[in-house]
Parts: structure tokens; C-alpha cells; sequence
């Protein structure tokens, strides 16, 4: 496709300006301009490309018919002028551009240039009532004296190398340069065409301002491709500018090798850096996405949590896109912590559906539902191991004054005689222990949950008694067969900040189960000090 695009820039080049060459030279500047690289480098910018095939096509088939009369190529353009209603937006600018032409060369087919603006019309109606305008502030249109500023930005990138800057900062001064030079040679060979009285110059300055109008209100969302089709115009100028220099001769011509030339160098040079870019940032969620695979191969049904997603890899990589569910991974994750200084665009979904919490995260990985993979190091390496030790301790770390003893991560807080978890509880036997952190202050209470099955009240009523740290806190007396309870009891107040307090408690009795050999106390859910 990109290389019918160019055929149609050269042939249309010829015919503006009667010159073989000239197109030639424009369909070579065009596509080693560095503002292309994103159309052809990012699937989502394809549009750009199929959009300018309609647009050359059909203006390329104008122009034959307004040379032979057919109505064969008058066929042509309307077919692909309304085909490229399917491809992209931009495309109702069509008529703009043709009413154009034949108000400078054509003006008595004006009347068919303006029956173009009928499908416009029709499409641009439809588009207002019914596509839903975007919320996102990055879509937002600003008519303002920022349309200056971007026109500027946009005008620098489609001149020359002005963006070598933003590879290596050493570069950005000469890139300007070059970029200035080409500019004002533009600028005084389209003088001296005008005052030749040569309007192909107005169209080709046209054809790049009524082609970039649309997007120049979109002040928050300044994107080199946009400029794919609007430069094309400067690109007929400067190969019209070139071949007119080469035939000038010896001195005009130095002049346009030298310029295009630097022109070719900064842009090579973009083209390479921008390039590797994108060929880094593919490769990095390539090699996670199979990762991924990898991992739901190995454990199908697991959850996956990633850590080492950096802001470049979130916001570039594609992952809003959420490319996961291609390899079957329907529960991916960034690791708890890692999302912060990550910059999502709510318009695609936002952050949110990425994220999950540090209990829910130890959870699936105490269960051995989920795997942890890094993607720190360009690749995606199972971390499960490492990451789980690390995260359980910070874990513990920031939850001292909580523990759910039916939960396995709060295991290194329970004492040894606790029995193991059934159905997210556990019973005690005679005595158990747990350690919470102090209470922050003296207002603080001991909170206790847990449940009295029947048969453990089946003999009668059960006290339990508490202490913290070896001081007698309270007790309380369970008389409600097959009922949850919920306790709390005032701390002393020299416990008040202390980092670590065991807290224990005591049934009056016990009871065995035929056939389990367990002493069994009594069923408890959270401790916690609030």
C-alpha cells in the first residue's frame, strides 16, 4: 500500500509540475521524511496510510480526467473518494482540496469539484449525531493562539530534521538549522514562482494547510503522523524546487544537493533513532506477551502479576490495548505498588483493570493461583519464588495491627499451636497465640471475631480469657450454639507504640472429635487493634 501511496505522490508530482523528475524526488523525500516512521512503524496509525492511498488516487484521477475527458477517471475518483470514508476522517477534506485546484487551474469544472462536498456533508452530518464525542481531555478542541504554537511544531517536523533533539540533545541545534535552511529556500523559490504567476506553488502550501486544518485544534494531542498526508504538498514543492535548482545551474545546483542532502542525513538519522524505538519498545512486549503464554502453559488458570512495568512500556507498549487475552491470560495484573507514576489514558479503559491489591495479591499467590513474572529485564523471568518472600514480609510489615489467622499469609504471626486452616478459619486448642503491633494510642480497643460451632458449646457455655502481653485484658463467655461473635476489650496503656505485642488467649475447656486426635478450643477469624 505505502508504495502505491508513492506512486500516485510521483505521478501526481509530474503532472503539477510537468516534470518526471519532480515526482520522483517528491515520492523520495516524502518517505524518508522522519515524521513517516509512526505511520508505518504503529498498526494504529495504518489509517494514515490507506487514507492517503484514497486521497492520491482519486485526485490522481481527476487529474486524468480533467487531461482526457473520460468519464472513466471521473469514475475512478468518485469510487475512491467515497472508499476512503471507510479508511479515515480525513477524508471529507477532499473536496477542500479539489475545490482548491480548480479555483487555481480548473475553474470550469468548479461545479464537479463542488458536488465532492455532498458525501462530505452526509458523512460529517452522521458523524455529529451519532459517533459519541470523546470525554477524553486528550481529544479536546481548543481554538485559541495555541493553533499558532502547533502549526509552528508541525510546520518544524515537516520541513526538515528538527527533532534530532529529542534523540541526543548535541543534535538539536543543528537539526534546527537544517531545518531553518530548507525552510527559507522553500519560502523564496514559492516567491519566486508566485511572482511567475505559478499557482501550482499556492496548491502545494494548500494542499499541506487544508489537509492539517482539522487536527491543528487538537492542542493536547500534537502527533508527528498526522502531518502523513499534509506533507506531501511541501513534498511536491521541494522536488519542483529541486529539479528547477538542478537545472539552474552549477552554483543553484551545490545548493540543492547540499541542503538535500543534510536534509537526508538528519533524517536518516531520526528515521534510525525512531525506529529502534519502536523495534525496543516491540520487542519488550513481545517477549511479555510471551511470557505470558509461557506462563499460562505452565499453570493454566493462574492469575499473572508483572512487575518492572515501567510508564514507557504501559503507556507505548500497547498494553491498554490489553494484547493478554490473545494468549488466553484473562487475569493480568501489575504488581501492587508498581502502577504508581504510571499515567494511563482513561479514554482506553484507564489504569484500574490492571490493578489489585496487596491482601488480594498474597491471596492468589498463597493459594498458588498466580505468578509473578519480571519485565524489568526485557523479557518476562518467573519471580514467583523471591517476589512471594519479599511480598509477604512488606506485607506483614504494613498490616501489624491485623491478622486473619485463616489467612496463610499471616502464618508468621500465629503461634505454634494453632491447628491448620479449614475453609478460611482455624481452630485453637487449649491456649493460642498471634502478634499484633501496639495500639497507636490509648483509645485503641482489641477486636476479635470467630464462631462457636455447636458442638463446641455441646458440654455448655466456653470462657475465653485474654491477655496482652502477659496482662489479663478480659474474658467472655459463649453461650449461642452455632453463632459468629464479635469481641472487644480495652489495653492497657503502657502498650501504647510498642512495635510487636503477643496477645493470647485461653478456653476454660477442650473437646476431641472421634476420630481426630486434635484438642479443640474454640474457632477464630481477625484479631485486630483500631
Amino acid at each position: 500500500m505505502w508504495f502505491a501511496d508513492l506512486t500516485f505522490a510521483a505521478l501526481i508530482g509530474e503532472r503539477l509540475t510537468g516534470s518526471r523528475a519532480a515526482g520522483v524526488v517528491c515520492a523520495l523525500l516524502w518517505t524518508t521524511s522522519a515524521r513517516i516512521v509512526t505511520t508505518l512503524a504503529w498498526a494504529s496509525a495504518y489509517n494514515e496510510v490507506l487514507c492517503a492511498f484514497f486521497v492520491l488516487s482519486a485526485f490522481y484521477s481527476r487529474l486524468r480526467w480533467l487531461e482526457s475527458g473520460q468519464r472513466k477517471w471521473m469514475a475512478a475518483e468518485w469510487s475512491a473518494y467515497l472508499a476512503g470514508f471507510g479508511a479515515l476522517e480525513l477524508i471529507v477534506i477532499y473536496p477542500a482540496i479539489v475545490i482548491l485546484h480548480a479555483l487555481l487551474v480548473a475553474r470550469k469544472q468548479l461545479g464537479t469539484a463542488l458536488a465532492l462536498l455532498i458525501p462530505a456533508a452526509v458523512f460529517s452530518a452522521l458523524h455529529l449525531l451519532f459517533i459519541p464525542k470523546h470525554p477524553a481531555q486528550i481529544y479536546a478542541f481548543a481554538i485559541d493562539r495555541r493553533l499558532f504554537q502547533t502549526f509552528g511544531q508541525y510546520l518544524a517536523w515537516a520541513l526538515g530534521p528538527s527533532g534530532m533533539g529529542d534523540y541526543d540533545p548535541r543534535w538539536r541545534l543543528p537539526g534546527l538549522i537544517v531545518t531553518g535552511l530548507i525552510g527559507v529556500a522553500l519560502a523564496a523559490f514559492a516567491a519566486w514562482r508566485l511572482r511567475c504567476r505559478d499557482r501550482v506553488v499556492v496548491f502545494c502550501a494548500g494542499w499541506f494547510v487544508i489537509l492539517l486544518a482539522p487536527v491543528l485544534p487538537l492542542v493536547n494531542h500534537v502527533s508527528d503522523y498526522y502531518l502523513t498526508i499534509p506533507i506531501i504538498g511541501l513534498a511536491w514543492l521541494a522536488g519542483w524546487a529541486f529539479v528547477v535548482a538542478w537545472q539552474a545551474g552549477a552554483s543553484a545546483r551545490v545548493v540543492a544537493v547540499i541542503l538535500v542532502a543534510l536534509y537526508l542525513a538528519g533524517s536518516i538519522y531520526e528515521i534510525q533513532a525512531a525506529t529502534q524505538w519502536y523495534f525496543d519498545l516491540a520487542g519488550r512486549m513481545r517477549a511479555l506477551v510471551r511470557g505470558v503464554e509461557d506462563s499460562m502453559r505452565r499453570h493454566p488458570g493462574s492469575a499473572v502479576l508483572l512487575q518492572g512495568v515501567d510508564a514507557r512500556l504501559f503507556q507505548e507498549g500497547g498494553f491498554q490495548d490489553d494484547p493478554f487475552h490473545l494468549v488466553g491470560a484473562e487475569r493480568v495484573y501489575l504488581a501492587p505498588g508498581t502502577e504508581k507514576g504510571i499515567a494511563a489514558r482513561e479514554d482506553l479503559g484507564g489504569i484500574a483493570r490492571f490493578r489489585i491489591s496487596q491482601e488480594q495479591a498474597m491471596k492468589l499467590l498463597e493459594r498458588g493461583q498466580a505468578r509473578v513474572l519480571d519485565a524489568a529485564s526485557g523479557g518476562a523471568r518467573d519471580v514467583t519464588q523471591q517476589y512471594e518472600i519479599v511480598a509477604r514480609a512488606e506485607f506483614l510489615a504494613t498490616h501489624r495491627n491485623f491478622v486473619d489467622v485463616g489467612d496463610p499469609v499471616y502464618t508468621a504471626r500465629l503461634g505454634p499451636t494453632w491447628h491448620s486452616i479449614e475453609n478460611g478459619f482455624r481452630w485453637m486448642p487449649k491456649t493460642a497465640t498471634i502478634q499484633l503491633s501496639g495500639p497507636a494510642s490509648a483509645d485503641e480497643k482489641l477486636h476479635v471475631t470467630g464462631y462457636a460451632p455447636a458442638v463446641a458449646l455441646a458440654s455448655g457455655p466456653v470462657t475465653l480469657r485474654f491477655a496482652a502481653a502477659g496482662h489479663g485484658i478480659g474474658s467472655a463467655t459463649l453461650r449461642t450454639p452455632a453463632a459468629k461473635f464479635a469481641l472487644e476489650f480495652p489495653l492497657p496503656a503502657d502498650l501504647v507504640g510498642q512495635y510487636a505485642v503477643e496477645i493470647s488467649v485461653e478456653a476454660n475447656k477442650v473437646f476431641r472429635v472421634p476420630g481426630d486426635g486434635r484438642e479443640l478450643g474454640m474457632v477464630f477469624g481477625t484479631f485486630s487493634i483500631r
